[in-house]
């Protein structure tokens, strides 16, 4: 398990009380003309995307140890380390880079980009505010957000207080839309080089990528707030001025070695493997020979075990239920985590307990030609069927709804292989390929039907399915509208799934223990719902 060295909330503190009190002629005293103190903004902004890629512990702990096993995207997905590390890691996360945010904010106001304009750069902060924030609202619902990250600008800011999520979420959504609003191609904008290693300054993905999650999360709050319909409906009915992804789009991001969590986090899960759930989705019939799989995503996904068998681990398993047990096969084939000196063996190289079908071996390993999804072209097209089927800011189509379904699974099924499976270079034994015919042939299958609640229910498994490696939207997806795909089969029991919430950092209960019991009265939160859970 990956342990953090330093609390956030006690990091936050500690370095505004030193801001504001410890550095009188710090600078004067210090300085080295040849490596100055002060950080630049494309530094900063740059310090923002590195904080993007998902944390070992939100992996190992969260994602695997409740929302796999809540959203059932994987079988056999357990808690098996305490908590505590897992929700540290999204509070050190998301407030450092906060930090970074409002010192972003403090560049932009004091004139940093001097005589050209800095509409652009500001709007592309407001994007990353927002995504990080409204990915922590999710996780952990009321936390301090509007004085949070301030402490430099003085001692009233050193504890925050805590925002609704109600706020939070109006707030972002709103600088999501004006964000894409206020970006222009233009030479007199400041431009931030180097520093947009997320989109290299391509001002229209920034637009594409902000509308995106506006409609992402307006989708979201809709469940509970219809005000949102109005959101939904400006931005799908108006996309000259709200442009949104489309097929070939997706959002991801290639951080190089450091971003070893994927690789990390599976090992440290090394039994998670293919569940009844996903397995009932992907395939007509339990034939171990796989001959009943039609779904080509489930070759990406995962492999046949010891035996060479496509078998489904019970996602309610028994006491007769037989353990998965992987083996060293994560570890000793990638002995150094980047998969230098792979052998034919290493297909073979699973332990004798490896009954079920596990994760696929270079899905879960490799980093190098794997990146890191923050959303989907697909999810954008399937939202925007979901609006279409239910009449959610649109009226009614169903033609529409069909045909945005339709290219959804297209933008799914040839992301998973055009842009994760072909491009891996190292993923050179029994790499899957997508024959001429396939995709069509699962478009028949899975043909949008006739009846409105079928086909919504249709879209939610598309988006279901879509979102494997990021199972923070497949529990999301579950949330808002429990239709996801499930196995309620004995011995399923309802109260395994009460799961909501992350809890409060031990830290922040800590070093803000006023506004921590003024919000929550220190009750247990994961088993209390966020305003737009069904």
């Amino acid at each position: 398990m990956k342990f953090n060295k330093i609390k956030i909330s006690a990091l936050l503190l500690i370095g505004a009380v030193c801001i504001t009190s410890c550095t009188d002629n710090f600078e004067e005293l210090n300085r080295d003309p040849k490596n100055p103190t002060r950080t630049t903004l494309p530094a900063t902004f740059n310090g923002i995307l590195s904080s993007l890629p998902l944390a070992y512990n939100e992996m190992s702990v969260i994602h695997f140890g409740r929302y796999y096993f809540q959203s059932q995207q994987l079988g056999n997905a357990r808690l098996t380390y305490s908590i505590t590390s897992g929700v540290d890691d999204i509070w050190n996360n998301y407030y450092l880079a906060l930090k970074d945010i409002r010192q972003m904010e403090t560049f932009i106001a004091s004139g940093e980009t001097g005589q050209l304009k800095s509409d652009n750069i500001k709007a592309l902060t407001n994007i990353l505010l927002a995504y990080k924030t409204l990915r922590m609202t999710d996780y952990v619902g009321d936390m301090p957000f509007f004085d949070a990250g301030k402490g430099s600008q003085g001692s009233e800011f050193f504890k925050a207080k805590y925002d609704k999520q109600e706020e939070i979420y109006k707030y972002c959504i709103d600088l999501l839309k004006q964000a894409s609003v206020d970006i222009v191609d233009s030479e007199e904008q400041y431009s931030l080089k180097n520093g947009d290693t997320f989109y290299q300054g391509d001002v229209m993905a920034w637009k594409k990528f902000a509308n995106s999650l506006a409609l992402r999360y307006a989708m979201q709050a809709a469940t509970a707030d219809a005000s949102y319909n109005a959101v939904i409906g400006e931005i799908l009915n108006d996309q000259g001025k709200y442009p949104l992804m489309s097929q070939g789009e997706s959002a991801t991001l290639f951080a190089g070695p450091v971003m070893d969590s994927h690789p990390w986090s599976y090992r440290e899960n090394n039994n998670s493997c293919l569940g009844t759930a996903m397995w009932r989705a992907m395939s007509d019939n339990d034939n171990t020979d796989g001959s009943g799989i039609f779904d080509p995503r489930c070759y990406v996904f995962f492999e046949p075990n010891v035996n060479g068998e496509w078998k489904a681990y019970p996602q309610n398993p028994d006491n007769n239920t037989p353990i998965q047990d992987r083996g060293a096969y994560l570890t000793a084939s990638y002995p150094n985590g980047r998969g230098e000196g792979q052998t034919e063996q290493d297909w073979a190289n699973k332990g004798e307990g490896c009954r079920f079908s596990p994760v696929n071996f270079y899905l879960a390993t490799n980093y190098d030609y794997i990146p890191e999804i923050l959303m989907t072209a697909a999810e954008v097209h399937f939202l925007k069927a979901e609006a279409y089927n239910r009449g959610i800011g649109v009226t009614k189509n169903a033609t529409t709804a069909k045909n945005e379904y339709e290219t959804g699974i297209r933008s799914s099924i040839t992301f998973w292989y055009d842009k994760i499976v072909t491009p891996c270079a190292k993923w050179y034994l029994h790499k899957p390929v997508l024959q001429t015919g396939q995709l069509d042939a699962y478009l028949a299958k899975e043909a949008y039907s006739s009846d409105e609640q079928t086909a919504l229910k249709q879209i939610y498994k598309q988006m279901w399915i879509d979102a494997f490696r990021q199972p923070w939207v497949g529990f999301n997806l579950y949330r808002r509208t429990l239709e996801t795909p499930r196995d309620e089969t004995s011995p399923y029991n309802p109260a395994d799934y009460q799961f909501y919430q992350m809890p409060v950092s031990e830290s922040e209960k800590l070093y803000n223990y006023e506004n921590y019991m003024a919000a929550t009265q220190d009750r247990d939160e994961t088993g209390i719902k966020l305003f737009w859970h069904k």
